[in-house]
């Protein structure tokens, strides 16, 4: 990562300083102020001290200006005011949760300073290669956090590299051999920091963390017991192992000596090895750990899917109730949330707007107890953290609660606030028409949409040139409250300070009424009424403020009840009550910027009973899914079953951090990070419906097969405990599989516990839309790490998982080494074919094998062997071949040759040559059959017999067919002569002792035609 030169040299800025005694007489001091050179790390360190601070870049949420300094007393120490200090303030939000960050604050020597640093430190911490490192790269950052443990004298001391590496071992053994690698063996030893390198640090690694599972590794590519792996070890290697076979090999071709070469340039230390080209063991683990060998496909991590398609056409990342930092219930609000929530890729975020006090409209959930914000801060948040991680479209879902009044205020500052950022009105190239699709996220790039309810078009006109007429227009309406709990203890606290019913409140409130002057007109069965306000003196007004905050009325907004102003700005997002799934057949009935809302239980029950309608419905409307609202502790229901059902905006908590978000971040973990995600092409099919229980492999989708091997685990944990993996896969109905897999536990290794468990998950239906969870866990079921993949974007091979915690957050250095299998699901009835098909070699190898073994039940003295057709002569070479093989199995072309009669007599032994005969049978009907098997594979896959027949593979079997044909035919024709001499001579003996004419018997049959077996028996 490019760290901008400035950042790296560092600046100084003022940081009260934590942990000062009270007797130091000013707390606030300079600090230098800097990040590493791999932009891993930003530290700091005060002049009194050589100690340095750290702060991962990972955590780092937000950075900004403009905030008011927490702490007062810094105000006090520096001697400055508070309004020529906040445009200097250097705000850093960062921890675990993304409701309650971590603030720290550095003051810059000016606003053009801190303004540059938040532009370089942005960069950094939204990058989304800082979210996918290697292992090499986790290692590395492990490396520098120790080198940058200094302590006050700027030394290293050794028992933190004690307590790094100690986990679950002995402090002398760790002792023992750090002092193998150069270090001193004491444990009040010091460590310089410019002699403690990488390299010193991963010989300090393979010293105490010794890796058995990748000696098995290593050893089953080497095969020899060798200690350096060849090129042509190594491209085989890679070949059966590390490339998907799945892939055509034309567009992505198999690895050559050329792509080993490289690889073993880049990561083989010893140049004696380079030069032979060579892999030694430390060479083979650093490409395993290195960006080359990384779990998901690098490009998968970049923007890389077509943008340019219908909004519709996307999933797209929502958040519901964005303002709330917890609890739906008693729950505070937060203007800071909606930035952090934006910048972590969601595009879509939730404002349910209410009256507030002296007009100003506020952002709460009603009746639910909890804290306010104002409107137009939120909209100050939103434009500035808008489009800092992603640059396609955001849209605010607004739930409108308030009066007309207030709505208008609310239009009003969108345009003001928003500017050009605003979609007001649609496109000319897609125009708000029946049938004309929406635009795609890259024609909307860097706009903000408004979802909410919109008036008739012409209704709209109508009253927006009544406006510019009249005053003010005020729809009569019904009145509910937003906090009626506050109303009620304003009511019992004025009947407690009041002696009689009639307080002076309530008389002045009476006085100071708005006097009304009432103009009906009708506007499309509307009942408007016209008023002008007369305002009450600013003194009187003062007096009842706090009175009248608590008893401003509040709206319930419908389609008719929509201010003009606030329509008007409402392009591709009109709310709509959902008409219901049998109105959309043609084209003409798709209002495509027209969208509906469902609850987690409406949406279920239409994935329930109308599978096929509810996706098709969700190719061309945008249909928005949030949580029931019983859902009080904000927790968030299975996401997967709606993107199965095609629906864009899948709403979550972002504030909970369960199973549900846990699935929607790794899925939008991707692709940029940019919050939209193309659908899947079966989700997209106009021609062909989509049935999300299917049990079937779907028509033009190859269903995949996933196997996963759990070998062991790396810093796990920094205690020794016991731990377990579990492999979950989160897909269709009939492709998800949850709480079955799991490891063995390994009882005290929390440093590289062995597992070595394997899984497979036999058929995945839909590849596309299924997602692979890995979750590490001790003995107490406690999450200690937890990463989701989609399975589209998996490589397969030996990998790692670099394992995240439940908040999204990259570990530390925790990770898990597996080993992938992927390829196409076949069923068993044709597993055998297949396996010949992908791996003809190998299966003409076993083809001999066999052959070789049924040798030992052959007996070459056998004398009696049925007869073939003679003069049989094939026109074609195929012919012959198949002949040969009748004659073998004892048919011809003109059919079956006569058989040896079996023996009436129990008594008689039967002939040696017939168990030969009937070996010979079973082995060519299994190949008969094999055949048959194959020729059905060939009418599904349209291959001519002609282009088989001119296959190499074909010509050099049959070639080797022909040669065995022949040499078990010239052993048939010296059977045959020898058998016919035996005919002679058993015709004169049986003619000296019957007479010389054999008699008939009952059935018509000569003596003569007895079988061989019947004269040995007389004889």
């Amino acid at each position: 990562m490019e760290v901008e030169f400035f950042l790296c040299k560092g600046e100084y800025f003022s940081k009260r300083q934590e942990g000062i005694t009270p007797t130091t007489p000013q707390g606030t001091q300079k600090c230098l102020l800097k990040v590493d050179e791999d932009g891993m790390f930003l530290t700091w360190a005060f002049s009194s001290s050589k100690e340095i601070h750290t702060l991962e870049c990972t955590r780092i949420r937000e950075v900004k200006t403009g905030v008011t300094l927490k702490d007062v007393k810094v105000l006090c120490e520096i001697g400055d005011n508070d309004v020529n200090i906040i445009p200097r303030v250097l705000t850093i939000y960062h921890g675990p949760e993304i409701g309650t960050p971590i603030i720290s604050q550095f003051i810059a020597e000016s606003a053009a300073v801190a303004s540059k640093w938040v532009a370089g430190l942005n960069k950094i911490i939204h990058s989304v290669k800082a979210r996918h490192l290697s292992t090499l790269d986790i290692m590395k950052k492990q490396w520098r956090r120790l080198r940058l443990s200094q302590n006050s004298k700027g030394v290293i001391p050794i028992r933190r590299l004690v307590k790094h590496f100690g986990h679950d071992r002995n402090e002398k053994v760790i002792l023992s051999k750090l002092l193998s690698c150069g270090f001193s063996y004491t444990k009040n030893a010091e460590i310089d920091p410019d002699g403690f390198t990488f390299e010193v640090y991963k010989k300090i690694h393979q010293k105490i963390c010794q890796r058995d599972d990748l000696h098995v590794v290593f050893e089953e590519v080497v095969t020899n017991g060798s200690s350096h792996i060849t090129l042509s070890q190594f491209v085989k290697w890679l070949n059966e192992n590390q490339r998907d076979p799945r892939l055509n090999e034309i567009l992505v071709p198999t690895f050559d000596d050329k792509a080993a070469k490289s690889i073993i340039e880049k990561y083989e230390h010893c140049s004696k090895n380079q030069k032979n080209n060579q892999l030694s063991l430390q060479g083979f683990s650093d490409y395993l750990a290195s960006d080359d060998n990384m779990l998901v496909y690098p490009e998968h991590i970049s923007v890389h899917q077509d943008m340019d398609q219908p909004l519709s056409h996307y999933f797209i990342s929502s958040s519901h109730n964005t303002y709330l930092t917890g609890r739906q219930v008693h729950g505070k609000s937060s203007v800071d949330i909606y930035r952090h929530v934006l910048l972590s890729g969601c595009r879509c975020i939730e404002l349910d707007c209410w009256d507030g006090k002296d007009g100003e409209p506020i952002i709460t959930h009603g009746k639910a107890m909890c804290t306010d914000i104002v409107f137009k801060q939120a909209l100050v948040a939103i434009k500035e953290s808008a489009f800092i991680t992603s640059d396609f479209p955001v849209i605010l879902s607004f739930e409108t609660r308030c009066s007309k009044v207030q709505q208008a205020k609310m239009a009003k500052y969108c345009e003001e606030i928003f500017g050009d950022l605003l979609l007001s009105k649609g496109l000319p190239n897609y125009p708000l028409e029946p049938g004309v699709p929406l635009p795609s996220p890259n024609t909307l790039k860097g706009k903000i949409l408004i979802k909410n309810k919109r008036l008739d078009p012409e209704i709209e006109k109508a009253q927006l040139e009544n406006i510019r007429r009249e005053e003010e227009i005020v729809v009569e309406e019904e009145t509910e409250e937003a906090h009626p709990e506050l109303q009620a203890v304003q009511t019992s606290d004025k009947r407690a300070t009041t002696p009689s019913p009639h307080n002076e409140a309530t008389e002045e409130l009476s006085s100071k009424n708005l006097v009304k002057e009432t103009n009906t007109r009708t506007l499309d069965k509307t009942k408007v009424s016209v008023k002008k306000t007369v305002s009450s003196s600013a003194s009187e007004k003062d007096e009842d403020d706090s009175l009248m905050a608590t008893l401003e009325p509040y709206t319930k907004t419908s389609s008719t009840n929509i201010h003009p102003f606030l329509s008007s700005i409402v392009s591709y997002c009109q709310s709509v009550k959902f008409p219901g799934l049998k109105n959309f057949d043609g084209d003409s009935q798709k209002h495509c910027y027209q969208m509906s809302s469902f609850s987690e239980t409406q949406g279920l029950s239409y994935v329930k009973s109308n599978p096929i309608e509810f996706v098709s419905y969700n190719r061309n409307q945008l249909s928005r899914i949030y949580p029931k609202g019983a859902r009080i502790d904000s927790t968030n229901y299975m996401p997967q079953i709606f993107w199965d059902a095609g629906c864009q905006l899948v709403a979550l908590n972002f504030q909970t951090n369960d199973l549900g978000m846990q699935l929607n971040m790794g899925k939008f973990d991707y692709n940029g990070r940019c919050g939209y995600l193309l659908k899947p092409k079966f989700l997209l099919r106009e021609s062909k419906p989509f049935d999300l229980f299917t049990e079937s492999t779907l028509d033009g989708v190859i269903a995949a097969q996933c196997g996963v091997k759990i070998i062991s685990g790396q810093f796990v944990s920094d205690k020794p405990i016991t731990t377990y993996v579990e492999v979950e896969m989160c897909g269709l109905p009939n492709d998800t599989i949850r709480k079955e897999f799991r490891t063995s536990m390994i009882v005290g290794n929390g440093l590289n516990p062995q597992y070595n468990n394997e899984f497979l998950f036999r058929k995945v239906i839909y590849p596309d839309l299924a997602l692979l969870r890995f979750t590490l866990y001790d003995d107490s079921k406690q999450l200690l790490g937890q990463r989701v993949v989609p399975l589209s974007g998996l490589q397969t091979g030996y990998r790692y998982v670099a394992l995240r915690t439940a908040s999204g957050i990259p570990l530390d250095s925790t990770t898990i080494f597996v080993k992938i299998t992927l390829r196409s699901y076949v069923p068993d009835s044709l597993l055998a074919i297949t396996n010949a098909l992908e791996n003809p070699k190998a299966h003409l190898a076993l083809l001999d094998q066999h052959e070789q073994q049924l040798k030992c039940f052959e007996d070459d003295d056998s004398e009696d062997l049925p007869i073939p057709a003679n003069n049989v002569k094939p026109s074609t070479t195929v012919e012959k071949n198949m002949s040969q093989i009748n004659l073998i199995s004892g048919e011809t072309q003109q059919g079956t040759l006569r058989p040896a009669k079996e023996k009436k007599n129990k008594e008689n032994v039967t002939a040696p040559n017939s168990s030969i005969n009937n070996i010979h049978q079973t082995l060519y009907s299994k190949k008969s059959e094999e055949k048959r098997a194959m020729d059905d594979v060939l009418e599904r896959a349209a291959v001519s017999m002609d282009m088989l027949f001119k296959h190499p593979i074909y010509l050099k079997a049959l070639e080797r067919h022909n040669k065995e044909c022949n040499k078990m035919h010239k052993k048939l024709e010296k059977q045959r002569s020898k058998q016919k001499e035996m005919d002679e001579g058993k015709k004169s003996n049986s003619c000296c002792l019957f007479g010389a004419t054999p008699r008939r018997r009952r059935n018509g049959a000569s003596y003569k035609d007895h079988s061989p077996e019947f004269w040995k028996f007389l004889r």
